[in-house]
């Protein structure tokens, strides 16, 4: 990847960075407190549980669903701005509930207006998400 890591310090980026703490240690609540009435959240289908989500109860279910599934999770965003998009690049490891290991690294396109998030679009591959936060 080409792009440069964000500022965590930009109001933005701590606010998305605050939404992976928060799901990593299981306060689903707080991973959804910052997003809009009308969200829209995307998951490709191939992840489990994958589809589109209108909403945060929407979204807290599919993230509740997700937290389930690890048994050990450590999770490593770094953030990217390109443009007003914020990508996070997200290495998560550990063991999942029956017991394999579980190693992947995938990112989400963030995209927040007046301190919310308005929609967020996961991808398998990094490179992908990069590429869909450079297109107009």
């Amino acid at each position: 990847m080409d792009a440069v890591p964000a500022d965590p310090l930009d109001p933005d980026v701590a606010l998305v960075l605050g939404c992976y703490a928060a799901y990593a240690r299981g306060d689903i609540a707080a991973a959804i407190a910052p997003l809009h009435p009308d969200v829209e959240w995307i998951e490709p289908e191939e992840f489990p549980n994958g589809g589109r989500r209108r909403g945060p109860a929407a979204v807290a279910d599919y993230l509740r669903a997700s937290h389930a599934l690890w048994s050990e999770l450590h999770s490593e965003p770094v953030p990217y701005r390109l443009g007003a998009d914020i990508v996070i690049v997200h290495h998560a490891h550990g063991r999942l509930t029956d017991g394999t290991p579980q190693d992947l690294t995938v990112a989400d396109v963030f995209t927040l207006r007046g301190g919310q998030v308005i929609r967020m679009r996961a991808y398998a591959d990094p490179a992908e998400a990069v590429e869909a936060a450079r297109e107009p």
